[in-house]
Formats: structure tokens, C-alpha cells, sequence
């Protein structure tokens, strides 16, 4: 009847296997919520799926077959986002000792110092009021050319040209600890020279 969009059908599945499937779910998982959640989505699933459900002699194990590989793929899942997220905070934490690390060895760098200087020179005050509302003040372009009363892409265009100046200046000497050179700490370190 299920297969026939009976909406009564589903109601009936629902009223009768609720509890013992969810009683399954918390073994499985120890957490009734996510038991609850899966076995919503299992449903829903079902429903969606009904016009080509395969003919099911045993119901009752054919849902404890789709709540236990829903509940799986679910645990299997926050596993790999939490994996992820660990990935992603040991290399944030890495790249924000590096950053640290860079600007550090930026301060007492006479050579990187005089690079910096160079750099600073070649842009416009217009180019370094642009960078600092973008970088510093975390503007995005709309903003920026609202404030400026330019173009979004004046904006954009001056911007761009300003960090190849940077690019230009700063990697001329070829220094080893060019790829630490992101664009937010070199108008960092430009901006705060001035």
C-alpha cells in the first residue's frame, strides 16, 4: 500500500515500528537524537522512494536493515567531518605560526624591511587607502567603492594593481619565505610601516 502512495499506509508503519526502531537506533548509537533523526530521514526516504521500493515479505527487518546502514553512514560521516575539522585546525594552527613566525622575522629583517619600504613607495595613496579599507577594515568592493565614491570596478581594478606592485616588488629578490607573503599580512606589514 506504501508503494501506492497510501499516506495511511506510511502513518500505520510509522505508529507500529516507531518505538522498537528507535529502541535499535539508541543501541546502535548510545544517542537517542540521532536515533530519532535517522529514522526520520529512513522514512522519508521510504516515502520518496515508493514507486520503486522492492516488494518486502518482513517489514520489520527491512527497516532494522535501513535504520542500521542510515545510523552507519551517519556515524560515518561525523567521523570524517570531525576528522576534517581537525585537519583544518592543525593546519590553521601551522599557518598561523608561520604568518606569526614571518611578520616576527619581518621586523628585524633590514633586507625584507627595505623591500617593504620599496613597495610602500610604488603605490598611490589612493592604492593604499583602497588596501586598508579592504584588508585592515575588511571591506568587500561594494562597500569599498561606496566609500571612495568609485566604481566597484575601479576598485576591484586598483586593488588588483596594488598587490601586483607587491608581488612585483617583493619577489623580485626571489627570497625563500616568498610563500609566506600572503596578501593580508604584506599590507599588514606595508600599513603599519607607514
Amino acid at each position: 500500500m506504501l508503494r501506492a502512495g497510501d499516506q495511511s499506509a506510511m502513518l500505520l508503519l510509522y505508529d507500529e515500528h516507531y518505538t522498537g526502531l528507535l529502541n535499535y537506533g539508541i543501541k546502535l548509537t548510545g544517542n537517542r537524537e540521532l536515533s530519532a533523526e535517522c529514522i526520520t530521514q529512513v522514512l522519508i526516504d521510504l516515502w520518496d522512494k515508493r514507486k520503486v521500493l522492492p516488494e518486502v515479505t518482513n517489514v520489520r527487518a527491512y527497516l532494522l536493515t535501513c535504520i542500521r546502514r542510515k545510523v552507519m553512514a551517519e556515524l560515518k560521516a561525523g567521523r570524517m567531518r570531525e576528522q576534517r575539522h581537525q585537519d583544518f585546525e592543525a593546519g590553521r594552527e601551522q599557518s598561523e605560526a608561520a604568518y606569526e613566525q614571518f611578520i616576527i622575522a619581518a621586523q628585524s629583517d633590514k633586507v625584507l624591511k627595505q623591500r617593504l619600504g620599496n613597495a610602500l613607495k610604488q603605490l598611490s595613496p589612493r592604492q593604499l587607502e583602497l588596501l586598508r579599507l579592504r584588508y585592515f577594515e575588511d571591506k568587500d568592493y561594494d562597500e569599498i567603492a561606496a566609500i571612495c565614491h568609485i566604481t566597484k570596478r575601479t576598485a576591484y581594478n586598483s586593488i588588483h594593481d596594488a598587490i601586483k606592485i607587491l608581488r612585483t616588488e617583493l619577489y623580485a629578490g626571489g627570497d625563500e619565505n616568498q610563500s609566506l607573503y600572503s596578501i593580508p599580512v604584506l599590507v599588514i606589514l606595508l600599513l603599519t610601516m607607514q
